[in-house]
């Protein structure tokens, strides 16, 4: 598959191949300077901590989650909205900032991983919270960055260069059982890491079970002046999809198999850093919609998406200069979306495909007290045209301890293909779709002393032509439209709080972590049912605690209270429920009993609180896990 994609994009290799040409060139005669490192994280520009308003989930507050995938860790995160059908990651729909699933633009390690089938994909993520150094989220439109879907925020998780070898068992209710297995092998400069993982559950209800089962390598080596890496990366799901897309016809099933490779090349010549990127990403989706007969009703999708990214940062006396290139093509071939195409593959009959092209520069300044970072991205798009998205940011340093900042960005969001042509006996797609753009605002502070540190922001987005599933007033069709305008509103506040040093004490407990964020959309559903854009997370409270029982054993607390804005049919009753806000307590204690070897025990939501999150979804209840991880040097 991935050489039928480059003989179909030869234009887009040959210009890549160009383009890395001529700087190889230019590698030879740039002026040496003396001027400090500037580092570059995610995709293109340099996402500093002091200008951007990045939360960083680190190191420390993943190991002690009581979690064991990246969706049940973001759970808690300051105004990230994650919306589960079932558990352990089986599909998540994410969201930023009271945005849509489809708005969220995710990364690893900078390479997009969305899906252009359907932001349900988007969430199929092959590796394991070992691996992971940090996540950073990026809350507010950052197309002019990061270009499509990074509409109303984006993450990338960041990986560890070298992982610790390791072996972890755990069991739980509900059947449930994961074996993951993480293996380093380093020589040198180079370094190997190897996972595999595979769960499997009954579910906790009749019809969610699943079965996982993942694969990820990635090598890396970094040599006079030269970072390479390389990853390679195969997810497989299997599960029952109770309700997911229907109540019409309940017991629904789905299986998926998506495949990463990435190739980055980064390198470091004085004042001047030239990072190459060209990663596929393949995804196959079967939907079956009854699971007892499926010959009835499927569905059978495959895409594909083939990207070459490359960015310069120039290094300058008072901050940096980044130009960067973004050439991707995607496609897709299916029985249920696109136009006919001629295929010999049976059950691919219908496809599409586009190309998109960035061309992106930004300017980054430093001075004593100001920090300042302007730039603008030209987009082209073989479907919709040509589209400039400028943005500037902007911090002040009052002091040591006080920073505000703001910030103007233009985002976009192309339609995918399920929205423009899916159609069935409940839902119809558009081919008239617009893409949906927005202006984004924001102002905050920062305020940090030995006492605490807090963020606070509010922003506002005005949004146009916003893609949404409407059911109308007297209608059985779901239909995708575009919405005319919608203004969303809100703010959150971040902060960490040393109880420690407040008391003047040495109790057994770190930092409390407090989150709280709040959303707000003008538009009502007057006269149509909303299944997206109007159904958002409205309020969301997190706190984070570690308690240190002794130095071998530690409980960390996690706590989040959420409320939801929208309505759902009851699938019961046929009348309209409006979504409870709820509490979800989580725990996980941990004793490390040898060197190598640490017992641990994990219940997610202790109380056994009933709630509904996706309508007609019930979400799990209590659910113990225990497990024993076995380190090797």
């Amino acid at each position: 598959m991935a050489i039928q994609m480059v003989q179909k994009n030869k234009i887009l290799i040959i210009l890549a191949l160009t383009f890395s040409s001529i700087l190889s060139y230019a590698q030879n005669n740039i002026l040496n300077r003396n001027i400090n490192e500037v580092i570059v994280s995610a995709n293109k520009a340099e996402l500093n901590k002091n200008l951007t308003n990045i939360f960083v989930l680190d190191s420390i507050e993943i190991k002690n989650a009581p979690v064991q995938t990246i969706e049940d860790l973001l759970d808690f995160a300051i105004n990230v909205d994650l919306r589960q059908r079932g558990e352990q990651g089986v599909q998540t729909d994410m969201s930023i900032r009271g945005g849509t699933f489809e708005q969220c633009l995710v990364m690893i390690d900078g390479v997009k991983i969305n899906d252009p089938q359907t932001g349900h994909h988007s969430m199929i993520i092959p590796i394991s919270l070992d691996h992971v150094k940090r996540i950073e989220i990026i809350t507010g439109g950052s197309s002019r960055i990061f270009g499509n879907y990074a509409f109303s925020g984006a993450i990338n998780i960041i990986t560890k260069k070298k992982i610790n070898s390791s072996i972890t068992l755990s069991k739980g209710k509900n059947n449930f059982e994961n074996l993951e297995i993480n293996q380093n092998f380093s020589n040198n400069n180079n370094n190997h890491n190897l996972s595999i993982i595979k769960k499997k559950s009954d579910g906790y209800i009749k019809g969610m079970d699943y079965n996982i089962e993942s694969f990820y390598y990635n090598y890396n080596k970094l040599i006079n002046n030269n970072d390479i890496s390389v990853s390679l990366s195969q997810i497989n799901k299997e599960f029952g999809a109770f309700n997911f897309y229907t109540t019409r016809f309940p017991n629904q099933f789905e299986k998926t198999k998506t495949t990463l490779a990435s190739i980055n090349f980064k390198k470091y010549i004085s004042n001047i850093t030239i990072n190459q990127k060209i990663y596929l990403r393949n995804n196959k989706d079967e939907f079956i919609l009854f699971r007892e007969n499926p010959s009835i009703y499927q569905n059978f999708h495959k895409t594909n998406v083939l990207t070459y990214d490359i960015n310069i940062i120039d290094k300058t006396k008072h901050g940096s200069n980044v130009y960067g290139i973004e050439l991707s093509y995607d496609e897709i071939k299916s029985n249920r979306l696109g136009g006919t195409i001629n295929s010999q593959e049976l059950n691919y009959f219908l496809g599409d495909k586009r190309n998109n092209l960035n061309f992106f520069f930004e300017k980054n300044l430093s001075f004593d007290q100001l920090s300042i970072s302007g730039g603008l991205m030209f987009n082209t798009n073989s479907s919709y045209g040509k589209e400039y998205f400028p943005g500037i940011d902007l911090n002040y340093k009052l002091n040591d301890g006080f920073n505000i900042f703001s910030s103007f960005n233009k985002s976009v969001r192309y339609p995918n293909y399920t929205e423009l042509y899916y159609s069935s006996p409940t839902n119809q797609g558009n081919k008239s779709l617009k893409p949906e753009k927005s202006i984004n605002k924001e102002f905050g502070l920062k305020w940090t002393n030995k006492i605490h540190e807090i963020k606070f922001t509010t922003y506002k987005r005005n949004g146009e032509n916003l893609i949404d599933w409407i059911l109308m007033s007297g209608d059985s069709i779901w239909r995708t439209m575009n919405l005319s305008q919608a203004k969303t509103t809100g703010y959150e506040l971040e902060s960490k709080i040393d109880l420690n040093h407040i008391l003047k004490s040495n109790l057994p407990i770190s930092k409390i972590k407090i989150n709280y964020s709040k959303n707000k959309t003008d538009t009502s559903s007057n006269g149509f049912q909303s299944a997206y854009v109007l159904d958002y997370l409205k309020s969301k409270l997190s706190l984070n605690v570690n308690l240190f029982l002794s130095n071998k054993t530690n409980i960390s607390v996690f706590t989040t209270r959420q409320e939801r804005e929208g309505e759902y049919i009851d699938q019961g009753t046929n009348e309209e429920k409006k979504y409870q806000p709820f509490w979800k307590v989580s725990s996980k204690i941990f004793h490390e009993f040898s060197k190598n070897k640490i017992f641990f025990i994990e219940i997610n939501n202790i109380f056994n609180k009933e709630y509904i999150d996706f309508g007609n979804i019930p979400q799990a209840k209590r659910w113990f896990r225990i497990g024993l991880k076995i380190k090797f040097n």
